[in-house]
């Protein structure tokens, strides 16, 4: 039972191939032409033979009437009813006249020629459709080698380099499945090489950048210890450049630290721990940890939000990332400024917003702040490295959030950070 129902379940895949179910189709069509041509021949060959039959018996007939035999004796001969005697004495005496079932072709030229004839009609059909069912097989597999070819034209041309190459498999059958199973799998290799590229495109722009931010720091570091060496006799002169050496250190351990972290999240290297946090006792911690700047600098946080909103994230990442624009905004204002989080949850999001009253984002600027170094010719801002917002944008970005900016010159900034209410994303 088994093995009847796997060849069923064989023979309806194979019949989803377009091209065998139209060989077959056209098979069948020969199939049912030679059928009929087969009766329309068996017709031919049985009045062929009746009229043969009929014509020998009129030659006899008239034979018999011409010598004067009875007509009633005729009549007899041909329509009457035969004994079994009367059969075997005349199979005996036309035995003894040579003319039996092996008889030659002399004495039965007339049946001879008949034979002839439909066997000449026999070889004829035969191979008229044998050409017919070889000529379908051909056209059949010259199709399916020009399909293989076009496939195989494609492959060529993606080896050699033409990512946007695809194999037609818009056709049904287990030949466009394999070929779609290629598309899919050139699809797959394409987006693999495009990581790649973009991998490696990433290390050398990280490699570039590293490299550029460290060489200034590195130089005043290399100038700084000359001239401790130099001054070494003055104290406070030492005391002086110690103090910016450390200061060129710090900034280089911060540089570096941001460095690592955009690597990681951008390669994908860091696996988030995420988990549902209170937004609202996130973003208290936060301000707490700027308690004492704000205080020392007379700059105020403000926090504007309801309890238990939910948001599923990595609390330290996310804290992260609305950390590094709390203290750009504090960066960017004068005493007396204020910057205030609030928060909100829709029905579809939860939106998380830092406002600030400070000097406000150059229009010229607004598109590039989130660039990894980029440093506004408008900012008067000497201490900064340009990384805490492209840190910013790819902590959001890696929980499937966005960040946006609206700012007016001379008034302050708005950062939006929207985040989908789905969990486990």
């Amino acid at each position: 039972m088994e093995c009847s129902q796997i060849r069923r379940v064989l023979y309806m895949k194979l019949l989803t191939n377009k091209d065998i179910r139209q060989l077959f189709h056209h098979i069948m069509v020969i199939i049912i032409l030679a059928l009929f041509f087969c009766l329309l021949l068996s017709q031919m060959v049985i009045h062929d033979f009746k009229t043969e039959v009929f014509t020998y018996n009129y030659k006899v007939a008239g034979y018999l009437l011409k010598h004067g035999i009875n007509p009633s004796y005729i009549s007899s001969a041909f329509v009457g009813s035969k004994t079994e005697e009367e059969i075997l004495a005349g199979k005996d005496f036309l035995d003894t006249l040579g003319y039996g079932v092996d008889m030659n072709n002399r004495l039965f030229s007339d049946g001879n020629m008949l034979l002839r004839k439909y066997k000449i009609y026999f070889i004829s059909f035969v191979a008229m459709f044998g050409a017919l069912i070889i000529s379908v097989f051909f056209l059949y597999f010259k199709r399916q080698h020009n399909t293989i070819e076009k496939a195989n034209t494609a492959m060529n041309a993606f080896m050699a380099g033409d990512a946007t190459i695809r194999i037609d498999s818009n056709e049904e059958g287990s030949l466009y499945k394999l070929f779609a199973s290629i598309n899919s799998m050139t699809t797959s290799l394409n987006a693999h090489f495009e990581r790649e590229k973009n991998t490696k495109n990433f290390l050398k722009n990280m490699i570039t950048d590293i490299s550029h931010q460290l060489k200034t720091p590195l130089a005043a570091l290399k100038m700084y210890n000359e001239i401790i060496k130099d001054e070494s006799g003055n104290e406070e002169t030492v005391k002086k450049f110690i103090t910016k050496t450390e200061n060129a250190l710090e900034r280089m351990e911060i540089l570096i630290q941001n460095l690592l972290k955009i690597a990681k999240l951008d390669t994908g290297a860091i696996i988030l721990d995420k988990r549902k946090a209170d937004v609202s006792l996130l973003v208290q911690k936060l301000a707490y940890s700027f308690e004492t700047r704000g205080s020392q600098e007379q700059k105020s946080i403000i926090l504007n939000g309801p309890n238990h909103v939910a948001l599923y994230c990595d609390v330290n990442w996310i804290m992260e990332a609305i950390g590094n624009i709390v203290k750009n905004a504090l960066d960017h204002m004068e005493e007396g400024g204020k910057v205030e989080i609030s928060w909100e949850e829709t029905p579809v999001l939860i939106k998380i917003t830092i406002k600030d009253n400070g000097k406000g984002i150059h229009p010229e600027d607004i598109h590039h702040i989130f660039k990894r170094f980029y440093r506004s010719r408008f900012s008067q801002d000497i201490q900064g490295i340009g990384l805490g917002l492209s840190l910013a944008k790819s902590i959001v970005e890696a929980h499937n959030g966005t960040i946006t900016v609206d700012s007016t010159l001379g008034k302050g900034s708005l950062f939006t950070l929207d985040f989908l209410k789905l969990t486990n994303m």
